[in-house]
């Protein structure tokens, strides 16, 4: 009995002098906590994971020297640390992001979760990290060194997106997989979407009609936002101000509980613009502007497996500017004010049964409110104006079903409706309806090859249904080199304004009607142009990459890609009213395109400290029907970002550039049937500069350079010229989480 109650004293000793070894995990840039990081003890083989908090725990540990090492996948594995171990011991560990995340998970291409390096579909994506480093403010400037996508901002609709060679108003824009509406002329205007609380932007070039139905013909912009964290409770300030005095502040706020967590942000934007010329009495350049944007997530946990998240977002957007007019002996002088307001929410009801089936339920609604006025500056009487509101409402269901090993099945369906007033229509108010259902199903014969068809069934009440299969295939024959193939039909329904429009600019001398219009009895027809119902556009997209990756130093891409467009929409002239001569343009589907190419893309690790990405982008875009090229499209782009930070000082930044070669900006022949000599764009550079220093993991400050060459030139829409900005951003911890 004596040695029993010996021998269980003596391990009862051991167990008390057993010690702990705990700690955080941070991102070595942003000072960030970060979960899931695997962390290991060499000489125990014992194994232990970073919680929400980024916290870890090892228990019972005898005192001695330890080697402790830390993994995650999107960062470098931690140097190996020696930590002696007597009582209970603290030490915390930072890891350095990878400088591109193949581990990050995607869910734009597929509606299903993939790591980037295994989706199927080829998926660009841009982190916090990039935009970050950049000093990106608003989407269109995250977006700007992207491969294949081209911003332009050189005319009234805004900043907008192109891919491959497509126009900006056949790339579907979406924010957290919700449509965006408020297009003008086509385009939605990316500068209106404040970075704030955005996680990252998802592309996907080529058509996503399969998944996405309309609009997504040359490819899929997914802006997403951050998920409320239900252990984060803190709050980011960020200033800067600079050239034109510009000024943007933003806050964001964090709260997270086992019940439920928010996230709301709210940032202001406002500039005074600038005119190139001002000698002349209109603006030469870049509009006034003054926009707010207001956001917040909700996100309720009802069990493990239910949860329900709700959005709203709004924006609100004053623009200014002056255009003139010439006539014999005078000139006259016009005030012109822009006011759009954006108002968007949803309710979704999200069920996940492990990792093997997953269903989502979502209602969400947005409205845009455009308006616009004209003013004689010298007599202040009201001249034109223009009042439109889009309203877009959708229902819908998705779902990934995990069978077996080698086959996942992603179905879904949705309900659209979607309305327009305007001022501009034949009539008041014009609607439209479509319904929706899609099949997806992956499956992988063998582990290193991966087939994915789909198919999308839409109909609309406008012109009927449409069948919109695609095929995407993925070859890995092993860890360093994989190859994509994709080949897709796509469609764009015509716009409630295609279809109904009237712009009556008898002054002008020209008026244009919708698609769908009754036209004037009056109306002298030209023979050479017969009316025909509009129809919808569609295209056969391809594309064929082999990509090359050596661990987290290097990766290495080539692309080339077709896409054959059909019966796109544009106006043209069909006949003149005769008793006062007008032209009179009718919406029709007169044009035949393609967009041809290649794509190369490089990143490579340079130092732990150092990144450097390159890309070059050929282009050939012909409109078949005249044989001329297509215009604002440069055959030949190259990109380069050139990045670095060092943990240790807190400096960092990014000195990043574009050059285009020349491109057609007037055509030959244009939609009125005016024949003229082509004009041509010259080629331009533009280099930019960002530096920033972290003094702590709460403050940082930074000054940045952007269009360091001061080359412009307003005929062409190459502004603004150089600008300087500087700012801070500031964090506060509610807790003592962070």
């Amino acid at each position: 009995m004596k040695k029993l109650l010996l021998l269980f004293l003596v391990i009862a000793a051991g167990y008390v002098e057993a010690g702990t070894l705990s700690g955080k995990v941070r991102d070595a840039e942003t000072q960030n906590l970060l979960s899931d990081v695997n962390l290991r003890l060499l000489e125990t083989n014992q194994a232990a994971t970073s919680d929400k908090r980024g916290e870890y725990l090892f228990k019972d540990l005898p005192d001695g020297i330890y080697r402790l090492v830390a993994t995650h996948v999107a960062y470098d594995t931690s140097d190996t640390l020696a930590v002696t171990v007597s009582g209970d011991v603290i030490s915390d560990i930072t890891l350095h992001p990878m400088p591109w995340v193949l581990n990050d998970v995607v869910v734009t291409g597929t509606r299903s979760p993939h790591l980037l390096k295994d989706v199927p579909v080829q998926t660009e994506v841009v982190t916090q990290r990039d935009f970050q480093r950049t000093g990106a403010k608003s989407v269109d400037e995250a977006l700007a060194a992207t491969i294949g996508t081209s911003i332009s901002n050189n005319d009234f609709t805004g900043s907008g997106a192109s891919i491959r060679g497509i126009d900006k108003d056949r790339v579907l824009v979406l924010v957290d997989g919700e449509r965006a509406v408020g297009r003008v002329n086509g385009s939605i205007d990316l500068s209106q979407f404040a970075l704030t609380n955005v996680e990252k932007i998802e592309i996907v070039k080529g058509t996503g009609s399969t998944l996405y139905g309309s609009e997504a013909m040359g490819g899929v912009i997914n802006i997403i936002t951050r998920r409320p964290d239900r252990e984060s409770k803190e709050a980011n300030l960020y200033l800067d101000y600079g050239t034109h005095r510009s000024a943007n502040p933003s806050g964001e706020f964090s709260w997270g509980g086992q019940k439920a967590s928010l996230l709301a942000g709210a940032k202001f934007y406002g500039t005074d613009g600038f005119d190139l010329i001002p000698k002349t009495p209109h603006t030469n350049g870049g509009d006034q502007i003054r926009r707010w944007n207001f956001d917040t997530k909700l996100t309720n946990y009802l069990t493990e497996k239910w949860k329900v998240t709700s959005t709203a977002r709004f924006m609100h957007e004053k623009r200014n500017w002056v255009e003139s007019e010439e006539w014999p002996g005078f000139t006259l002088v016009y005030d012109d004010e822009e006011l759009n307001r954006r108002y968007e929410g949803s309710v979704g009801l999200d069920y996940l049964s492990g990792d093997k089936y997953s269903m989502k339920f979502k209602l969400y609604g947005t409205y845009y409110d455009h308006e616009w006025t004209k003013v004689d500056q010298e007599t202040g009487t009201w001249v034109d104006t223009s009042e439109t509101d889009d309203a877009y409402w959708e229902a819908s269901f998705s779902s990934n079903y995990v069978i077996g090993e080698n086959h996942v099945a992603t179905y879904g369906g949705n309900y659209i409706y979607q309305d327009l007033k305007s001022t501009e229509l034949s009539g008041a108010k014009k609607a439209d309806r479509s319904g929706a259902a899609y099949l997806q199903y992956e499956y992988s014969p063998v582990k290193k090859l991966v087939f994915l068809p789909g198919v999308r069934y839409e109909n609309h009440s406008s012109f009927g249904g449409r069948f919109n299969p695609s095929l995407n295939i993925m070859y890995q024959p092993n860890d360093a080199i994989k190859f994509r193939g994709f080949a897709g039909y796509g469609f764009r329904a015509p716009s409630i304004k295609q279809q109904y429009f009237i712009f009556d600019h008898s002054a002008a001398g020209y008026i244009v009607y919708g698609g769908q219009v009754d036209l004037p009895n009056n109306i002298a027809f030209d023979p050479n142009n017969p009316f025909r119902p509009l129809e919808e556009e569609h295209s056969i997209n391809s594309s064929l990459s082999v990509e090359f990756s050596y661990g987290t130093t290097g990766l290495h891409r080539f692309t080339y890609f077709y896409n054959h467009l059909e019966d796109l929409i544009e106006f043209i002239m069909v006949g003149s009213s005769p008793t006062y001569w007008r032209g009179i343009y009718v919406y029709q589907n007169i044009d035949r395109a393609y967009t041809e190419g290649y794509e190369w893309e490089s990143r490579v690790r340079l130092a732990s400290w150092l990144d450097l990405s390159f890309s070059y982008n050929f282009l050939e875009a012909h409109n078949l029907a005249n044989g001329e090229d297509l215009i604002n499209r440069p055959a030949h782009t190259v990109k380069s970002v050139l990045s670095l930070y060092d943990a240790g000082s807190g400096f960092g930044g990014s000195f990043w550039g574009t050059y285009q070669s020349h491109k057609l900006w007037t055509a030959r022949t244009n939609t009125g049937g005016n024949e003229g000599e082509p004009v041509w764009a010259p080629h331009r550079t533009t280099l930019n500069l960002n530096l920033f220093k972290r003094f702590s993991r709460d403050l940082e400050a930074f000054v940045r350079v952007e269009n360091l060459l001061d080359e412009t030139d307003v005929i062409f829409g190459y502004w603004p010229g150089r600008e300087l900005f500087a700012g801070f951003k500031y964090g506060i911890a509610l807790t003592d989480n962070r």
